[in-house]
């Protein structure tokens, strides 16, 4: 099979999937494993140090079963994956303030979908691109995911994932600069395809899409350049530009989509974090609901992650006096941060919690807590 550029990687992706499959098989009993992500695409990234294949970032898998798992009991048989493979397991965005290992942070991401819920998926990427991903052992149950147009609000979920991912990495390694600025760039591209109705499961047929539209000559040369970095990262680059230019093209990417979806006046970062806050609820959620009328719904993912956060010790109160859902609210003081609005991100990440300080880490940590959830 392919999950990479080349046969020598894809030879070691092979022998750690025949692991990662026994244990799965063995402690879960699944119908179906599908391999999910840039592998499951034959666009796993990797490198080779000392003649020896290195796979980077994680394998993410989707297990079908016949009833749902806990998804305590799912991260306990993903470590044990990992582990086997002699990766850490742990991922980089639950450990923020650590320095990134590529062993430590590359981990097995198992997702559980009960067998009867396939045709029932939402209208997301994820349950897109699952329909163009790979059946790795068991029954070929694609053909039962249904097809689906990936709506405006998995495009902007894409962007504020992607502001948390740069602001991680603001002080970090070279390494992990260079990492999640192509990641930077390579998901604004999805995201901007996913508003205009373009969007492609494959890193290589978004690029050259992206070729072929009118956004910025200088975004498309960078989006390249991210598509050739995903297949085979080169670190001796100039981080600290790659970053910055990331920096700049989300920030372009979110209030082109953000101006035209909620028909902002202008696109300010005031403005845009008052659209965030008092507009985006109302419609960001609908395309996952079965009536535009039952919004404040999305009160339900407000009490799961309060709830988790309890669990952690992280006593937040003020999310259960608001219907809207927290992870939206925790964006708009990440947005700002970055983007240099600094009193104003100590404001909004107020609204959520009265221990603001020091203000980064507190925003990185409780977005953190949110984008961990695992939602299908």
């Amino acid at each position: 099979m392919k999950y990479t550029i080349s046969k020598k990687a894809d030879k070691k992706v092979e022998q750690d999937l025949e692991i990662v499959s026994k244990i799965i098989i063995k402690n879960l009993n699944p119908v179906s494993i599908i391999l999910f992500g840039g592998f499951g695409k034959g666009e796993g990234s990797f490198e080779i140090k000392d003649k020896e294949v290195i796979p980077l970032n994680d394998y993410d898998l989707y297990v079908i079963t016949n009833k749902r798992l806990d998804d305590d009991y799912l991260d306990r048989v993903a470590l044990k994956c990992s582990e086997a493979i002699h990766r850490g397991g742990l991922d980089f965005v639950e450990f923020p303030d650590q320095k990134y290992d590529k062993d430590r942070f590359f981990h097995v991401d198992l997702r559980c979908i009960p067998y009867k819920k396939l045709s029932k998926l939402l209208p997301t990427q994820r349950t897109y691109e699952l329909k163009h991903s790979r059946v790795i052992y068991g029954e070929n149950v694609l053909h039962k995911v249904p097809d689906v147009k990936i709506p405006v609000s998995d495009a902007i979920r894409l962007l504020f994932n992607k502001i948390d991912h740069l602001l991680l990495s603001q002080n970090n390694t070279n390494r992990i600069k260079l990492t999640y600025a192509s990641k930077a760039f390579l998901d604004s591209c999805a995201a901007l395809l996913i508003f205009t109705n373009q969007f492609n499961s494959s890193y290589r047929k978004r690029a050259k899409i992206f070729q072929e539209t009118d956004f910025p000559k200088e975004f498309k040369t960078y989006v390249t350049w991210a598509t050739k970095f995903k297949l085979k990262p080169d670190f001796n680059q100039n981080a600290d530009l790659y970053w910055e230019k990331a920096r700049e093209w989300v920030g372009y990417s979110l209030k082109y989509i953000l101006k035209r979806h909620l028909h902002l006046k202008d696109d300010s970062w005031p403005t845009i974090a008052n659209a965030i806050y008092h507009k985006l609820p109302y419609t960001y959620f609908t395309p996952y609901l079965p009536s535009k009328y039952l919004f404040p719904a999305q009160y339900y993912l407000t009490l799961k992650y309060t709830i988790k956060n309890w669990k952690r010790g992280e006593l937040t109160i003020k999310p259960l006096f608001d219907w809207r859902d927290v992870g939206l609210k925790l964006a708009i003081p990440l947005i700002l941060y970055l983007y240099d609005e600094i009193s104003l991100s100590d404001y909004y990440l107020n609204k959520i919690t009265s221990k603001t300080k020091p203000l980064k880490e507190r925003a990185l940590y409780l977005y953190g807590l949110y984008y961990l959830q695992k939602l299908i």
